[in-house]
């Protein structure tokens, strides 16, 4: 059967660009039906596993990240008849085999001379002049697309860079921070090439998987499932402001009563804005009981599988989200912004100057903890209810103190 979202607690949703200070992280808590913003001052594959591990302890966690967990079909065929690799049996063996590899991660010198291209050192830039990106693509059988690839319109895997959309350079930085944890005992799985969805939720408690905001619009929007891709002008503001209306005013979140959280992100940001409508799709789909993927869009040895590839169609053609005056809105289901804080907030840090160093003060009232340099320590300093007795006394749950300081300082975090 193909796979569901029943036997698992969290999800948690990552757009990974590839200045970590941009990542966004959202988490969908499949229990209380709500979702909410995981904010940090940059996020790396350490710390977005070991939120992972701190959610794991209540249930199974799915950690979607939007980068590429796969390779095409044609590139693996050259990877098998390269003798350096050995015979992997699947795209997290020989990533793992990887290691460590710096040499494998960075575009070659030559990149501008596609001749020079290997498949030890797949990664290129794409130079300017016509037929240049042709050149690289034909080094491949498929063009280095994947079949989901070339069915949602995406960039070749390797290009990092010279043409609008690439995912090259984030997918790099996520393998380099992913391959050296593939050979050590790790807690994570990654789906699908280590087994069924299902399976792997029964018996590891985080799984990991690739997403794409590109399903998710749809997947979040529609009336019903299955559809076609929807487009969203993310780069604007006012597009980003009309899907989050529309997305606070469907019937799936009305109906099951949904927490959307931080919508003034998505609407101010583009990647919150990704971060949390992925968020939103897999959270709907575990409510109606929907699908994640089909086996149309799985190969558990190179491609790799996407969620939301199931409930959304990506052969389908894409339209444009239902305008906010022909949507069904219900202004008591919109969810109100966030009253303003009465807390004082602290002076923001100095500018460093020679010689000294920058301060961070708590912002909890009454708390006089400095933090030099650094924020290094906050968690475990806010988590600790004996430290400050008097913000949210009853509040005991150290993750759950954690969250509430995210909630309400989130600004000490920029």
């Amino acid at each position: 059967m193909p796979p569901k979202l029943e036997k698992h607690r969290f999800f948690v949703s990552s757009d990974w660009s590839k200045e970590p200070e941009k990542r966004a992280v959202y988490v969908a808590d499949l229990g209380e039906r709500r979702i909410f913003r995981e904010a940090r001052p940059d996020w790396r594959f350490d710390s977005l596993m070991d939120l992972a591990e701190e959610l794991s302890a209540e249930g199974s966690v799915v950690v979607g990240v939007d980068v590429v967990l796969g390779v095409p079909r044609s590139y693996w065929k050259l990877v098998l008849a390269d003798s350096r690799y050995g015979q992997p049996t699947n795209f997290v063996d020989w990533l793992g085999r990887l290691g460590g590899n710096q040499e494998f991660f960075n575009p070659a010198n030559t990149a501008r001379n596609h001749e020079q291209w290997r498949v030890d050192r797949p990664w290129f830039h794409v130079p300017k002049g016509k037929g240049a990106l042709t050149a690289f693509k034909k080094k491949a059988d498929d063009g280095f697309l994947r079949l989901i690839d070339r069915s949602s319109g995406a960039k070749p895997l390797f290009a990092v860079s010279g043409i609008p959309g690439t995912v090259g350079s984030g997918t790099r930085d996520f393998w380099r921070e992913l391959a050296p944890n593939l050979r050590t005992n790790r807690k994570f799985a990654v789906w699908p090439f280590e087994g069924e969805l299902a399976e792997l939720l029964s018996t590891n408690r985080i799984v990991l998987a690739e997403t794409y905001p590109g399903l998710a619009y749809a997947a979040a929007l529609a009336e019903e499932p299955p559809t076609g891709r929807f487009v969203v002008a993310k780069t604007k503001q006012q597009p980003r402001n009309d899907a989050c209306n529309l997305l606070a005013a469907t019937k799936w979140v009305t109906t099951y009563g949904v927490k959307l959280g931080d919508l003034d992100s998505a609407r101010t940001d583009e990647d919150d804005f990704d971060a949390l409508f992925t968020a939103a799709a897999v959270l709907r789909c575990a409510l109606e009981h929907t699908s994640l993927t089909t086996p149309d869009w799985m190969d558990h040895i190179a491609e790799g599988a996407m969620l939301l590839a199931g409930p959304v169609d990506p052969t389908r053609r894409s339209r444009t989200i239902p305008k906010p005056d022909k949507a069904p809105q219900d202004k008591a289901q919109l969810p109100l912004a966030a009253a303003p804080k009465k807390e004082l907030r602290p002076p923001e840090p100095r500018q460093r100057t020679p010689g000294e160093g920058v301060t961070y003060r708590c912002p909890i009232p009454g708390c006089s903890k400095v933090f030099s340099d650094s924020r290094g320590g906050w968690d475990a300093h806010v988590a600790s209810q004996r430290r400050h007795p008097d913000w949210f006394p009853d509040i005991k749950n150290p993750r759950l103190r954690k969250e509430l300081f995210r909630r309400d300082f989130g600004y000490w975090f920029r």
